[in-house]
């Protein structure tokens, strides 16, 4: 598998837990633990930044 199809695969996977999370009995431990994993194997660069949840942003003037 090269890397166009791995990151395209992870891709579908994060649509489906998207659109699984959007149910009404989604179990949302499972989507808090598999979502984040996901998001990782992502390349750097894919992904917005994450905020902080403090608020206190060291890039913020």
């Amino acid at each position: 598998m090269d890397a166009n199809e791995d990151f395209a695969r992870t891709v579908a996977l994060l649509r489906a837990l998207d659109l699984y999370e959007r149910r009404y009995e989604a179990d949302t431990a499972f989507i808090a633990i598999v979502a984040p994993a996901l998001a990782l194997s992502l390349p750097i660069g894919v992904l917005p930044p994450l905020l902080l949840r403090d608020g206190d942003d060291p890039t913020e003037d």
